[in-house]
């Protein structure tokens, strides 16, 4: 029987190649999620250094106080952009990995039913031998059982 091939390997080959751009997505949307992250905690600790600080001018200090805040809100909007970057790759991962996944478990079961049709083709093979040798051999004694004239 010929070996064992897997129909759809270059679909599998392909939807794998999918897996790994989507978890690279996935990978670089944390790492932008925890930038932005990082960038609104440093603006809101911005902000309350400045909220808490002495000014000179009261206008000058208001002034501050306002861009500061305004930053804040924007950190805060890139948080929440990133956020739903994260969720939306981690769909198209999701998504990447089960589409992998059906297509693995598929390619299972069929290696399994091809070993299944190569191990009955086997034992078939086996049997035709020892009904052959056994006729062969019932042959052979019979024809010593009977006597030469």
């Amino acid at each position: 029987m010929k070996r064992y091939e897997f129909a759809l390997q270059s679909v599998l080959r392909a939807r794998r190649a999918q897996e790994s751009v989507a978890r690279a997505d996935l990978l670089r949307a944390n790492l932008n999620a925890a930038a932005a992250e990082t960038a609104e905690d440093q603006s809101r600790a911005h902000y309350e250094d400045v909220i808490t600080a002495d000014g000179v001018a009261f206008l000058v200090h208001r002034q501050r106080s306002e861009l500061a805040a305004g930053s804040l809100i924007g950190a805060r909007g890139s948080v929440v952009e990133a956020r739903a970057a994260v969720a939306t790759a981690m769909q198209g991962y999701i998504a990447a990995a089960r589409s992998v996944s059906v297509l693995e478990h598929l390619d299972e079961h069929q290696r399994q039913e091809h070993d299944e049709a190569v191990q009955r083709q086997e034992a078939n093979q086996v049997d035709e031998l020892v009904i052959s040798r056994y006729g062969r051999d019932r042959r052979q004694a019979g024809a010593k059982a009977r006597p030469q004239p």
